[in-house]
């Protein structure tokens, strides 16, 4: 190296080692920043552990307490308590302060806790997931749930807790419907039962059914030949619709207009009014108690009807059959998902949790709440499942599932349906009553 006129040789030897140091640590400032249009996505996660990037939580070690809320029932709680216990002896570093609302007030309850503020880290969630998703109050929960846990569950339990292709929920269980018919009835009528799905009755055979089973005095209703626990409900009603090949919504859930009023719905809801207005076999108003104190002979009613019965009515003798079919089988499935608040301070811990209830102890949990497995690993583990009358329900759940429209305005999708139906019921005109209905949904989805 030759020296620069005026600059000391040993000088400029010390310039070029400063600059080879600056070089090598990265620069300045502006290094570290991306370049404009570009973020840092492409090193997320950076540093993960191997347990982080299988998509499992890591608990801090510290001691938390983590809130969680679900629906209030007695035979829920108690099963819940029991989870929960079994999480806090095996973290013992986590407490779970639990609290339960009834079905009625929850979803208020809920929405109230996000407006103040007050969210708990993880709750139950059903349809209604998708509204707080749009408004950003939940936890993406897909980079903690792993490949091998998300391919264990039955493909229909994802569809309410997903919203716009990511996940907001982890299934709890699931729930469907079968009938449930007062055996003595029946057998008096001598109406011959369905034992499977592939003897399901057909809508024309339901129909005789419960009009043999329909019995009157005069202008008085003593037995009513059907009744339906969820009367008059999106959940018991859509069914019609999707075994007549029927839709309410377009497939990006923004458009009814072409499909709540299109002839394959209207044809189903037509055939579902005429239960009440031309065939007299269901009551408009519901009747309280009605199967189990012999007012009603056909009961359409989810699993977790079973329990009541045999701890309320213990020698009543049911039996339960397969939903009714038309061109196609369809059920209602779905249930309460598990969902984290975007705002805990504890994300892992309450994952945690919310895996230790949905994966590890789901076969306890279903054992004891009455409800239906989600999993694949828990329905093939065990012999009850395929034996009657599980299998009833279990067939339907994993032949011919359907969900309701996971949309952000699904309360106001349920109360226009539920509006159309009623109407109809009581003799209005399905086509004019729907293409009402389609209009008014159409302005709220955005179709």
């Amino acid at each position: 190296m030759s020296a620069i006129k005026g600059i000391p040789m040993s000088r400029l030897i010390l310039l070029f080692i400063l600059v080879l140091t600056l070089v090598a640590c990265g620069g300045g400032e502006n290094m570290t920043e991306p370049p404009a249009g570009e973020t840092n996505a492409g090193n997320e996660g950076a540093g993960e552990t191997e347990a982080e990037e299988a998509g499992e939580a890591e608990p801090s070690g510290e001691q938390v307490t983590i809130r969680f809320w679900m629906q209030q029932d007695n035979r829920l709680t108690t099963a819940m308590e029991g989870l929960i216990a079994s999480f806090e002896e095996a973290y013992p570093n986590i407490d779970v302060q639990l609290d339960s609302f009834p079905f009625a007030e929850y979803h208020q309850k809920i929405s109230t806790a996000f407006a103040g503020n007050d969210a708990p880290d993880a709750f139950w969630m059903d349809v209604r997931t998708a509204s707080l998703a749009e408004q950003g109050a939940l936890m993406p929960l897909d980079d903690y749930i792993t490949e091998e846990n998300r391919n264990d569950y039955l493909a229909s339990t994802w569809l309410e807790p997903t919203y716009e292709g990511v996940t907001y929920g982890v299934p709890m269980h699931q729930l469907t419907e079968a009938l449930y018919v007062n055996t003595e009835l029946a057998e008096a009528a001598g109406i011959e039962l369905p034992t499977s799905l592939a003897d399901a009755w057909t809508w024309e055979e339901f129909v005789e059914a419960a009009t043999t089973l329909t019995q009157r005095s005069g202008d008085v209703v003593d037995v009513w030949g059907f009744g339906v626990q969820r009367q008059l409900q999106d959940w018991s009603v859509l069914p019609v619709v999707y075994q007549n090949n029927g839709r309410v919504l377009s497939d990006d859930l923004t458009t009814a207009t072409g499909f709540l009023n299109s002839p394959e719905t209207v044809e189903a809801l037509d055939w579902y009014g005429d239960l009440f207005a031309e065939h007299g076999v269901i009551a408009v108003e519901p009747i309280p108690d009605g199967f189990q104190t012999g007012k009603i002979a056909l009961f359409q009613a989810p699993s977790t009807f079973r329990p009541v019965l045999e701890n309320d009515f213990p020698d009543f003798d049911y039996t339960i059959v397969p939903l009714f079919r038309d061109e196609a089988c369809s059920v209602m499935t779905g249930g309460w998902n598990v969902s984290m608040a975007a705002t805990t301070e504890h994300p892992d811990e309450t994952w945690t949790f919310i895996d230790w209830i949905t994966r590890e102890k789901h076969a306890q949990w279903v054992e004891e709440s009455g409800y239906l497995p989600a999993r694949h690993s828990v329905i093939e583990a065990s012999d009850t499942y395929n034996e009657y009358p599980w299998n009833i329900f279990m067939e339907q759940l994993q032949e011919c599932p359907a969900t309701r429209p996971a949309v952000p305005a699904y309360t106001f999708f349920f109360d226009t349906f539920k509006q159309a139906i009623t109407d109809i019921a009581i003799g209005q005109d399905p086509q004019a009553t729907l293409d009402a209905a389609a209009q008014r949904l159409d302005a709220e989805l955005g179709g």
